[in-house]
Formats: C-alpha cells, structure tokens, sequence
C-alpha cells in the first residue's frame, strides 16, 4: 500500500484559513471604523446644526429681552406722565377754586364769628389721585349758637363742609366770647360726583 502524505495539505488549508480569517478581521476592522466615521461625521454634523440653532434662538432671545426691558421702561414713563398730568389738570383746575372758596367763606360766615387764621392743606387721595383740601379754622364766636349756625351754614353751602369742632374755650379777657378750633374740607362739586359714582 503506498503511503500519502497528507500533512501538507492540511497545513495549507489551516494557513490559507488563517489568512482569511486575518483579511476578513482587517476588513471588519476597517468596515467598522467606517461605520463609526460616517455615525461620528452625521451626528457632528447635527450637533453643529443645533448648536447653530440654539446660537440663533440665544440671540433672537437677547433680542426680546431687550425689547421687553424697553417696554417695561415705557410704560413706567407713560404711568409717571399720565399721574403727572392728572396732578396738573387738578392744579389747573383748583386753581379758580381758592376764590370760589373764600367767596363762599364770606356767604357762610355769620355775624359775631370772626376768623383769625385759617390753614389749607393738600392731601391725595384715591386710585386716580385726585387732590382733597383740608381747612382748619380759629376764631372767635360771640356765642355758641353762632358758632353752630357758622357750622350749619358752611354744611348747606356747596364748596365747604365741616368736619369737626376741635376746640371751644371761653375767653378770659376782653369781651365775652368763645374761642374755636374748626376742621373742614374744601368740596370740589364735580370731582365729589365723579368719584362717588365710581
């Protein structure tokens, strides 16, 4: 029987399977750092995308604030102008009052009160700020009757009405006579009802 070597063979086939085995590992190899290139260069790709965008909408952002800020500014400046020239049109307006008022003192003020001082003072009130004026009266009356019939008189009148009677004191010297602490309020016809129906 004759006698066949088959260890060349063999050690061929092993050599030549281990051959491809290497070039197709080297292919694995090089076909998956293309994968990752090309998923590393389209998900870059989209990052920078993004990133352009966020940039834009920082901006545009920016922008709006800015804008916001200044209309915020305005409309703080048109409150200030809008109280300011509601505080003129008042002034404007009480300017005649001061003569109405002191006419009218001089319709309600009955014999035997004599006025010695008298002090205005402004005060704001309410939502629209409108002026009130507060008066404070001192002086003499002959008799308490007359300083009731001065606060009956200046109750009926239009422009003034009182609020309290402070002080009423004897007097000790001279003539007999009371003296007196009135509180009162200068009564605006118009702004009384416009506010009064609000």
């Amino acid at each position: 029987m004759a006698r066949i070597n088959l260890l060349d063979w063999r050690e061929e086939l092993r050599q030549e399977r281990n051959k491809e085995f290497w070039i197709t590992f080297a292919l694995m190899i090089v076909l998956a750092g293309l994968i990752w290139f090309l998923v590393n260069q389209v998900m870059a790709d989209r990052i920078e995308k993004q990133d352009d965008r966020i940039s834009k909408l920082n901006t545009e952002i920016g922008v709006l604030q800015k804008q916001t800020q200044e209309i915020e500014k305005l409309k703080k400046e048109k409150e200030e102008l809008i109280k300011r020239m509601d505080l003129i049109t008042d002034l404007q307006q009480s300017r005649p009052e001061v003569v109405r008022m002191f006419d009218e003192l001089v319709r309600v003020t009955p014999e035997g009160i004599n006025l010695a001082t008298w002090k205005r003072s402004e005060t704001v009130a309410g939502k629209k700020q409108t002026l009130k004026y507060k008066l404070v009266f001192s002086g003499q009356g002959e008799t308490n009757p007359r300083i009731s019939e001065f606060m009956r008189k200046m109750d009926s009148s239009e422009r003034l009405q009182t609020s309290a009677l402070k002080d009423v004191q004897k007097q000790t010297k001279g003539l007999p006579a009371q003296n007196f602490t009135l509180e009162a309020k200068q009564v605006i016809p118009g702004q009384e009802k416009s506010e009064g129906g609000k």
